[in-house]
């Protein structure tokens, strides 16, 4: 009994990893992912309530009332954590279904504003223009006011190129070019710079960043603040 029960829960497990990271890797449509955001973790939900279901008629068939009373003892002294665990969970799943916590987009709930880098299975992760990640549960922020902020459609995309020694950290230069360039007064803050092309090249570090403007004209306004920034940086 007791194999079989092990088999199904690693089986559900495993399962719902891989259409996660399945998910996660697809090139499919945003409306798409956005739908499978909140699909997947109901029906995972769905799937281990069933599961329990089965485990607790399966042992109450057996008749071994000791293993029944044990699991009876386990959950109640586990019942406040699972009932936090499951309240964060559900109220992720209606705020996805919602359309209000998709990764990638802007939002400020009341005093923390910044770009959503993780929509978790219990909390948020809000990535601010200083770099700053704050992690919020589901339920801390069910009642708040979500803004969002809206993608102008005048936006124009600018290419800058920014130089370095070929010596230093590529993983910490790329995060702190990505905020200086987002913490221009020129760039606007409902798209996240991204990074273009990374080469070496003549012992230099060369780094192509693609911003959002609302003038092309502002490019030059840009690069000359960030590298200004660099020189301090060196």
């Amino acid at each position: 009994m007791l194999t079989k029960i092990f088999i199904v829960a690693f089986t559900l497990l495993g399962g719902f990893r891989i259409l996660h990271f399945a998910k996660n890797r697809i090139h499919s449509s945003i409306g798409l992912k956005h739908h499978l955001s909140y699909i997947l973790p109901s029906l995972e939900l769905f799937s281990w309530i069933v599961f329990f279901i089965w485990v607790a008629r399966l042992i109450y068939k057996s008749g071994n009332y000791f293993t029944i009373i044990s699991i009876g003892v386990v959950l109640v002294l586990l019942s406040v954590p699972l009932f936090i665990l499951l309240r964060d969970f559900i109220f992720g799943i209606f705020l996805k279904f919602q359309n209000k916590v998709n990764e990638g987009s802007f939002i400020e709930i009341e005093e923390i504003k910044g770009q959503i880098k993780k929509a978790g299975y219990l909390r948020l992760d809000i990535e601010d223009n200083h770099g700053n990640l704050n992690s919020i549960t589901y339920n801390s922020i069910r009642s708040k006011i979500i803004s969002h902020y809206g993608m102008n459609p005048h936006l124009e995309k600018v290419v800058l190129e920014f130089s370095f020694p070929d010596t230093i950290k590529l993983n910490q230069i790329i995060p702190w070019l990505k905020i200086q360039v987002m913490n221009t007064p020129w760039v606007a803050v409902s798209q996240a710079p991204i990074i273009e092309d990374v080469k070496t090249e003549n012992s230099k570090l060369k780094i192509k960043v693609g911003a959002y403007t609302l003038n092309k004209s502002y490019l030059e306004n840009i690069k000359n603040l960030v590298e200004a920034h660099i020189t301090n940086l060196n």
